[in-house]
């Protein structure tokens, strides 16, 4: 728990502070495999998503964030029932198979050029 805490400030610190994605960046663009899209249902339940009830849930291309390091960087964006007014947007890292650091309202994830796919395996999380 002590964790996922100190995951959510580090995120929250430097949510203002990212810049767009780099043109470099943009054509690197794959679609997220299953194993990415398992391990961000798993850290969904794990933080208490359980009996949340999605509208619309999408996960983004996978794009090269860091060449050197190996690290891919995804976003996540939903609705949820209850808020439906508001889209949720969440950046994450994945290096060697896991999900390393998330950043919530990342202004990169609003980047146009990002794709974004259904994500029925979110909505089926329902409660």
């Amino acid at each position: 728990m002590l964790k996922y805490l100190s995951l959510a400030l580090a995120a929250l610190a430097l949510s203002g502070c990212q810049p767009p994605a780099p043109d470099s960046v943009v054509p690197s663009q794959k679609p997220p495999s299953a194993a990415m899209r398992n391990a961000y249902v798993k850290l969904a339940r794990g933080v208490g998503a359980k009996g949340a009830q999605f509208k619309m849930a999408e996960i983004s291309s996978v794009v090269l964030l860091n060449p050197d390091a190996k690290i891919y960087a995804f976003c996540v964006r939903f609705r949820e029932t209850r808020f439906q007014h508001r889209l949720q947007m969440s950046g994450y890292a994945w290096r060697d198979g896991q999900i390393i650091d998330a950043s919530t309202n990342d202004s990169r994830c609003g980047d146009k050029r990002l794709r974004y796919y259904d994500f029925p395996e979110l909505l089926a999380i329902r409660g």
